[in-house]
């Protein structure tokens, strides 16, 4: 045998050894699952990842905070003096009452954009059921919080 032979037969053994994995069944053999909530009998489905209870904690974050990381606490927050702050935390911007849309302008952290609440939507719980010039009312399970608001002289009337 020469030696063209012998390297042309190593070449094709060495490309079979390299191909070999490509041809075997994935699943036949023990593979770990990738969602370990899942059993290993049950076929892995790449388009439904798993129950949403499972991804809570990526849910939970806020999404346009860079950080997506929630305060540390309210305290870390500070207020000026004589602010007008929704549940104690979340400094009132500006209140909107035009024709049938009624909107509360809030901070919800230091550095972020202004939120709009409207009425009739819910905030960590509280549901905000009145918004006028001179007070927004919240509600929750029987409870009722009223913030009066003072004018300092933004309105438009």
């Amino acid at each position: 045998m020469n030696i063209r032979r012998l390297l042309q037969m190593a070449c094709i053994l060495l490309t079979g050894m390299i191909i070999l994995p490509w041809l075997r069944d994935p699943g036949a053999g023990e593979a770990t699952p990738l969602n370990p909530g899942m059993n290993s009998e049950s076929p892995r489905d790449f388009n439904f990842p798993g129950p949403i209870e499972t991804y809570r904690d990526i849910l939970d974050r806020p999404v346009f905070v860079a950080a997506r990381r929630m305060p540390a606490d309210a305290a870390s927050f500070p207020h000026q003096p004589n602010e007008v702050v929704l549940l104690d935390r979340y400094p009132v911007v500006g209140v909107v009452v035009a024709g049938d849309q009624r909107l509360v302008l809030i901070r919800k952290s230091a550095g972020d954009t202004v939120s709009r609440i409207e009425q009739g939507a819910e905030l960590d719980g509280w549901t905000l059921t009145e918004v006028s010039r001179a007070r927004l009312v919240l509600e929750k399970a029987g409870q009722r919080k009223e913030i009066s608001l003072h004018n300092k002289g933004g309105s438009a009337d």
